[in-house]
């Protein structure tokens, strides 16, 4: 995760303690001397070392708790642990102080007094650091939520012009009006299954996920028209562990997988076609087909696998892997869990 830029509140946090400091202390009501001079370097130094070490606790606690989700957990987490610090850095500088004779030594109740006062400064440093975390997460979060919608519509767009291109609309009707010369009732269930290819593709907007056990149902519908039209040609296995039909991929992911595998692929009742849709270890869905590719040239959009991709890339989830062999093509995707449930 990149850094948050704060470096000019880093610049003035420590400025307007360092005020802070020489105001409790009384030091603007001395007259400038070697003295005066000597508390405000000390003041100083002290104020910036325990700004940075509360910051560099925090950057430590982000990387284990880095979600907005996460800020109160963390804030309480890290409290205890910042304010022990900034009582640790008073006291050696005391220490120190009395041991090199810097200026006049400090008593044993300075020690105690620390206390209080540390807490007050770490209660400041992590509020304004943590506000400034909150709010650089917010406006990324939102940058990710628009581009990623804008990549959802693009994919809309496309599957939708595949799926009503006058090719896809001519098979489905052709082969509608065959089955209703021939089999009534397999006209009517392809009718059904037709009518829920389009309900979903035509609703898919209103998020930019779905669970798996969504996107499976439609799957079926939609392989219904795919394997009506090929028959014994084209064959889906499906190998779903329950546990992970409440997780979450970006919608239609799956369509366009078996979408390319049909474009690009010699289907035949001698070279039938195999599409494989398995779950994995860790949270993995692999969709598989056997590799017979089309001798003609099929121009491409390129929009299939570099859009899933890019979807992937922007719900910050590990990169899908594609590995391609001589008689395979298997593209694997990570599933996200529902933090709903």
């Amino acid at each position: 995760m990149k850094p948050v830029n704060d470096r000019w509140i880093r610049i003035s946090g420590i400025g307007l303690l360092l005020l802070l400091d020489l105001y409790t202390s009384q030091i603007f009501l001395q007259p400038v001397s070697l003295t005066t001079i000597k508390f405000t370097i000390e003041f100083l130094l002290l104020t910036t070392a325990t700004w940075e070490v509360i910051r560099w606790i925090l950057v430590r606690f982000r990387k284990w708790f880095p979600l907005l989700s996460q800020t109160k957990k963390r804030i309480l987490l890290v409290l205890p642990i910042c304010w022990a610090a900034s009582v640790l850095i008073d006291w050696v500088d005391m220490v120190i102080v009395n041991s090199t004779g810097f200026h006049k030594p400090y008593s044993m109740s300075s020690f105690a007094n620390t206390l209080p006062g540390a807490l007050i400064f770490t209660v400041l440093i992590v509020g304004v650091q943590e506000a400034v975390y909150y709010f650089d997460r917010l406006i990324k979060a939102e940058k990710e939520a628009e581009a990623l919608k804008k990549e959802n519509l693009q994919t809309q767009l496309e599957s939708l012009k595949q799926q009503v291109s006058p090719h896809f609309l001519f098979n489905s009707l052709n082969t509608l009006s065959y089955l209703i010369g021939d089999d009534a009732k397999q006209a009517e269930k392809f009718l059904e299954e037709l009518s829920k290819v389009y309900r979903y593709l035509l609703r898919n907007n209103e998020h930019e996920l779905t669970d798996l056990a969504t996107e499976m149902q439609f799957i079926r519908s939609y392989f219904h028209l795919l394997k009506t039209r090929y028959g014994d040609s084209l064959h889906l296995q499906l190998a779903i562990e329950p546990r992970y039909e409440t997780y979450l991929l970006p919608s239609l992911t799956l369509q366009l997988l078996i979408e390319n595998a049909v474009k690009h692929n010699i289907i035949h009742k001698t070279q039938p076609l195999t599409v494989q849709i398995i779950t994995q270890p860790d949270g993995l869905l692999m969709v598989k087909n056997n590799l017979q590719k089309k001798i003609q040239h099929i121009p491409s959009t390129q929009i299939g696998l570099a859009n899933i991709a890019a979807k992937f890339r922007l719900l910050k989830q590990r990169e899908i892997i594609i590995k391609e062999t001589e008689d395979e093509f298997a593209v694997i995707i990570p599933l996200m869990a529902n933090q709903l449930i």
